[in-house]
């Protein structure tokens, strides 16, 4: 309660300060910080950036001539972060898309052929209402219609009943955080929805020693250590992390059998044997299609495809971090955090639970495939003391910044990260981290536009499910937005979150870490899909591992020996969600 009441000082104080004492152009000074992060808060829109509603849809025009922009991705990154903002919420990613469970399953059967029938057959078929859920891929937005009507229409103890229902639960995890971990060391938070074994037990009643003991308050007691390099590494660390996936998206893997490995395997041999045998001409890459199989010899997402990972905060350690403790503040939901008793020093050995009930949605980065490069862009809870720290916040569109101090004529898209003097002898302006921000001022077209909408323009109905009108949506900033490697003048883009990056946001970069993403053979002919890893052999001052910005190098993918190249991994379209996918398994249990 401590911190929180300093953080909204802070903010007051900051609010009643630049009223009554604005710094004019003539007295601005930019510190050596400020003359860096001159290219991070390029104004990134063009100048005629706007959008519409039309039969409830958004749709990018030309703010000059009212006619419809032919790539506002690309025009306009910041503007149609936006547009995807309100669109997903729309269509409710939370519960209705495939997380990654739903679309990789851990023993999936082979899709079914001519003569075989899921429900008879040990296989998979797209469409079938007869698909085993254990073994084949499940798109909960279909499979659970009645299901998710009624949670979102439930009160009180039966939504909480509802939301626990197995088949409506969400696979989460904690995030990737070893650079040097293969494939086989990794360790899945088992589901309780589609395997036999035991889930952890929940934190409010761990055996131990016979004995069943309630441990929720020594998990609160100890999992913010005063040394932590960040709150948001805090959070990083003890969040339910939930990535999901559209239905364009999920359909594309199961029709195309890449929701198991044994395809994958298929896709890289292919396009293998095209490199060796019939290069320079690239082999004709077919999806699958009104029922006809694919011929793929690459992974290539269709257009609409979009990804999310989101960050879930339970609502008692969002208080012990000093968040608001008002749940109306946030977009909130009923998951799980798993929690390693040993690594907290609770437990002397290994020893895993599940610290259930309602979390607050703190961050969360959406990616979509309307370039080939996907776009990527992030979004922040304005309550995260950290959310414009090292790179700023950069957001051309919905949100215009509050800051007095900055010179007239500037633009509002960039709130800077803060700063100190670090008072030494001979003395240097560093980051101030954790400090909080003033809030920006939403901008009247895009305030327009979720009224239009219905997002965010008012309450919830419910304390375990999220509602596209509550106004909690409104308690979002764009951290930025990211659609290049490199800007026009070759300097590396740089886009992360103080949450999901936390830790390494000093060279985070997306579209570069996700580059990295792709699947090699091992010698027995099975996937690997670390053999590039998501870190780098190079670490931030604080000793944690770097992931990798700018361009990708091409050597990562093929070697070279000055007659014929060899692939050796094979890019598998920006998605690092493969480490995921299994061998297939041959026969029914």
């Amino acid at each position: 309660m401590i911190l929180r009441s300093r953080f909204l000082l802070r903010i007051l104080i900051y609010f009643v300060i630049s009223a009554f004492f604005p710094v004019y152009a003539e007295n601005y000074k930019p510190t050596s910080i400020d003359s860096i992060l001159y290219f991070q808060a390029a104004v990134k829109d063009a100048e005629y950036c706007s959008m519409v509603v039309k039969n409830g849809e958004l749709i990018a025009i030309n703010r000059s001539t009212g006619k419809p922009l032919s790539n506002a991705a690309m025009t306009c990154p910041d503007m149609f972060s936006w547009k995807l903002f309100a669109e997903v919420i729309q269509d409710k990613f939370w519960s209705n898309w495939a997380d990654e469970n739903d679309n990789w399953p851990a023993q999936p059967y082979a899709l079914c052929q001519a003569d075989q029938r899921p429900g008879k057959d040990a296989c998979c078929q797209p469409g079938s209402a007869n698909n085993d859920p254990n073994h084949c891929p499940v798109y909960p937005g279909t499979q659970h219609t009645a299901k998710l009507k009624r949670l979102t229409e439930a009160l009180t103890e039966e939504a909480h009943t509802l939301a626990r229902d197995p088949a409506l639960q969400r696979d989460t995890r904690l995030p990737f955080h070893d650079a040097l971990h293969p494939l086989s060391r990794m360790i899945k938070l088992q589901s309780t929805k589609k395997t036999a074994d035991a889930p952890p037990p929940s934190c409010s009643a761990v055996p131990v020693n016979g004995k069943i003991e309630d441990l929720v308050a020594d998990i609160i007691k100890k999992f913010n250590p005063s040394d932590a390099e960040s709150t948001g590494r805090v959070i990083r660390q003890t969040n339910a992390e939930l990535t999901i996936r559209n239905q364009v998206f999920h359909d594309y893997l199961f029709t195309n059998n890449l929701y198991n490995a044994n395809g994958v395997v298929d896709v890289f041999k292919a396009n293998q044997i095209n490199l060796q045998t019939e290069a320079p001409y690239r082999r004709v890459n077919q999806s699958a299609y009104g029922g006809k199989a694919g011929m793929l010899s690459r992974v290539d997402l269709p257009p609409d495809a979009i990804m999310i990972k989101s960050n879930w905060l339970h609502h008692d350690l969002a208080i012990a971090l000093g968040l608001p403790d008002d749940p109306k503040q946030y977009i909130s939901k009923l998951l799980q955090t798993q929690i390693d008793l040993q690594a907290l020093g609770i437990s002397k050995s290994p020893l895993t639970c599940n610290l259930d009930g309602i979390h607050h949605l703190v961050a969360f980065h959406i990616s979509s495939k309307d370039i080939p490069n996907w776009v990527w862009t992030t979004f922040e809870h304005i309550s995260l003391p950290g959310r414009c720290d090292i790179t700023g916040c950069n957001d051309a569109y919905g949100y215009a910044s509050s800051d007095k101090n900055r010179p007239a004529g500037t633009a509002a898209n960039y709130v800077k990260p803060n700063q100190r003097s670090d008072q030494l002898n001979s003395p240097s302006i560093v980051f101030n981290p954790d400090q909080g921000y003033p809030l920006e001022i939403i901008r009247p077209e895009w305030d327009k536009l979720l009224t239009a909408l219905n997002v965010g323009s008012g309450s919830s109905t419910s304390q375990v499910e999220p509602d596209p009108e509550d106004v909690a949506w409104r308690n979002f900033r764009l951290k930025g937005s990211q659609v290049e490697f490199v800007n026009s003048i070759g300097q590396p883009t740089l886009l992360g979150n103080s949450v999901t990056e936390a830790g390494f946001m000093d060279g985070s970069s997306c579209i570069s870490c996700h580059a990295r993403a792709g699947a090699a053979l091992n010698s027995d002919g099975s996937a690997n899909f670390l053999a590039l890893s998501v870190f780098e052999r190079n670490l931030t001052d604080f000793g944690y591992a770097r992931s990798h910005h700018g361009v990708p190098d091409p050597f990562w993918f093929y070697n070279d020996n000055n007659s014929r190249p060899n692939m050796l991994v094979m890019q598998t379209d920006f998605i690092w969600g493969f480490l995921n996918a299994s061998p297939i398994v041959t026969s029914k249990p």
